[in-house]
């Protein structure tokens, strides 16, 4: 069987998606309490780096409501509250989510929905 150009890049993308996919949060990060990720987002704003390139630029007001910006051109606002290990948000355009947090002495840690874990820098 012949293999063309098109089937390789599929096959390269696919086993870069895959490793995105199959990523965990570092070693020594540790699930947050909803008082510490509190803490360390509310009043806060944030740059994200993505896996394909991309970025986000995150706000977390301490009155509950977050502003976000994506490289994409995508921007959301909503609500946010914390559980116990995750951050939750309630996005006018972009849903609701909730997802993951891990922390690691300064170092915030999120796993995205697509499973990819992004750390959260803040500005």
């Amino acid at each position: 069987m012949r293999i063309g150009p098109s089937l390789c890049v599929s096959l390269a993308l696919a086993a870069c998606l895959g490793s995105v996919w199959a990523q965990g949060f570092p070693d020594d990060a540790t699930p947050a309490s909803a008082d510490e990720i509190s803490k360390r987002f509310a009043g806060k704003t944030f740059r994200v780096s993505l896996a394909d390139g991309g970025s986000w630029r995150v706000e977390y007001k301490a009155n509950g409501y977050y502003f976000f910006n994506a490289s994409t051109g995508f921007n959301d606002s909503g609500e946010w509250k914390t559980e116990e290990g995750k951050i939750c948000s309630k996005g006018r355009r972009g849903g609701n989510s909730c997802n993951e947090i891990r922390v690691k002495e300064a170092a915030i840690y999120l796993k995205r929905d697509n499973g990819e874990i992004v750390q959260f820098v803040p500005q």
